[in-house]
């Protein structure tokens, strides 16, 4: 795994996705995160009416390694992380 580059802010997993929805993005303690989508007051309705959603990818990262990596992870996080190639992302 290589470190990232500090002058470049990271993408979250979600990144395209708020891109495609028209967020306004900005770096945010060196991530690119969605500001805002429409404007606060049209946010603010949708996820009265609807739903809301925080993308939290970028506030922790653990590294798991070792012969009981796979079980650990399958015991402490929902789904079945084992099933997953390592640095794959998660699919339905």
């Amino acid at each position: 795994m290589t470190a990232p580059d500090p002058a470049k802010p990271r993408q979250t997993p979600l990144h395209a996705v708020h891109e495609r929805l028209g967020a306004s993005m900005t770096e945010f303690a060196g991530w690119l995160m969605p500001l805002r989508y429409r404007s606060e007051t049209a946010e603010h309705q949708a996820v009265r009416g609807h739903a809301g959603l925080f993308d939290l990818s970028h506030m922790g990262e653990i590294i798991v390694a070792g012969p009981g990596a796979a079980a650990a992870l399958d015991y402490a996080l929902v789904g079945q992380p084992s099933s997953m190639a390592p640095g794959a992302p998660a699919t339905r």
